[in-house]
C-alpha cells in the first residue's frame, strides 16, 4: 500500500507510516481454536494479491488534496498504478515523476520484508473482548519490526464476522509516545483498515491513518490520510 504526501511534513509522516507498518516475522506458539480461526481469516486476506489479480481504483484524501489513482494488473509492476488527477486536474510532469518514485519505493519495500496481514498480528496475544450478535472483537499486540522496543506501547483490535469467518476491520494504535527513529517522536498513531465482500472475496474497502508527532526539536507533523478502494474487477 502506498501513501503520498504533498509537502515536507506530509512526506515525513508518510515515511513514518511505512516504517511503522513494516511487520516483524510472526511468533510461533500453540493457538486455541479461536486463534486458529483468526489466523485462517488473515491467511485468506493474504491469499488475495490486489496488484497481481485485480483492476481497481483508489481515491486518496491527504489533507486538502484529493488524488484519483487506477491500478491495472497487466502492466509491469512499477507501472501498475497510474495517478490520474490531483484535485480534479491532470498532474504535471514533476508530480508524475514523484508518483513513479514513490511507487518504486513501495514495491521495493514490499520485496525487502514481510508483507500481508498475517505478520502484523501476534496470534499468541489474541484476547476476545466482546461477541456482539454475529461478530467477534479481539485485542492483540501488533508485530512491527522497527518498533520492537516500543512493542508494549502498541495495541490492535480485530473485528471478525463470526458466521463467514471474514475479517471486517483491523485497527492499530499507540498507547504511549513512540520513537521509530532518532529524534523522531510519534504522539498519535492510528491505522484503520476496513474490508468487505467483493465478487466472492474479502477485499479492502478503505484505509485511514492519523499520525501526529515531531522530528527534531522544531518540526511537527499532523497527517491524516483516507484511502477508498472501488471499481474492483478480477483480472
Amino acid at each position: 500500500m502506498i501513501f503520498f504526501g504533498k509537502n515536507d511534513s506530509g512526506a515525513l509522516a508518510m515515511a513514518l507510516m511505512l516504517l511503522l507498518t513494516h511487520w516483524a516475522q510472526p511468533a510461533c506458539g500453540q493457538t486455541s481454536s479461536a486463534h486458529t480461526r483468526v489466523e485462517a481469516a488473515l491467511q485468506a486476506l493474504d491469499a488475495t494479491d490486489l496488484d497481481e489479480d485485480w483492476y481497481f481504483a483508489m481515491e486518496v484524501v491527504d489533507g486538502d488534496e484529493l488524488q484519483q489513482i487506477e491500478s491495472d494488473p497487466t502492466r509491469p509492476p512499477y507501472e501498475r498504478r497510474t495517478l490520474l488527477t490531483v484535485n480534479g486536474e491532470a498532474p504535471d510532469a514533476d508530480r508524475l515523476a514523484q508518483f513513479a518514485d514513490a511507487e518504486k519505493k513501495r514495491i521495493d519495500d514490499q520485496r525487502d520484508g514481510p508483507r500481508g496481514y498475517v505478520p502484523m498480528v501476534d496470534i499468541a496475544t489474541l484476547e476476545l473482548l466482546a461477541a456482539p450478535a454475529g461478530d467477534e472483537i479481539y485485542a492483540f499486540v501488533p508485530q512491527v519490526q522497527k518498533l520492537e522496543e516500543d512493542r508494549e506501547h502498541l495495541r490492535g483490535e480485530l473485528l471478525m464476522d463470526a458466521q463467514s469467518g471474514w475479517i471486517r476491520q483491523l485497527e492499530i494504535y499507540n498507547t504511549e509516545t513512540l520513537s521509530p527513529a532518532f529524534s523522531v517522536s510519534v504522539d498519535t498513531f492510528r491505522l484503520t483498515l476496513d474490508f468487505n465482500e467483493v465478487h466472492g472475496e474479502n477485499l479492502i474497502q478503505s484505509l485511514q491513518s492519523h499520525t501526529v508527532g515531531k522530528a527534531g526539536f522544531l518540526k511537527s507533523f499532523d497527517s491524516k490520510v483516507h484511502i477508498r478502494f472501488s471499481d474492483f474487477r478480477r483480472r
